[in-house]
């Protein structure tokens, strides 16, 4: 028997994100959905850390970077410094 659960937009928005080294991103700001094809798109970061992202400008991380989701949010993998 598999394990799934599903998460609403609401409870996604709020989370923390890490990269898979632990450092934190951001916190999900809004989930961004492609209805023609029924998916969401990726997360959006409305302040990002400025470690990770120039400036902390908002960045959107495409869902399929995404490792898992629980309390917090773990990336597969995020450049070391994002330019925008």
């Amino acid at each position: 028997m598999s394990s799934f659960e599903a998460y609403t937009i609401e409870n996604l928005r709020g989370k923390y994100v890490y990269t898979n080294k632990g450092i934190f991103v951001g916190q999900v700001s809004d989930v961004i959905l492609d209805f023609d094809n029924n998916v969401v798109h990726g997360l959006f970061i409305a302040k990002t850390n400025e470690k990770l992202v120039k400036d902390g400008d908002p960045i959107s991380i495409p869902y399929n970077y995404v490792r898992s989701i629980g309390d917090i949010i773990i990336l597969k993998s995020f450049p070391d410094l994002m330019h925008i």
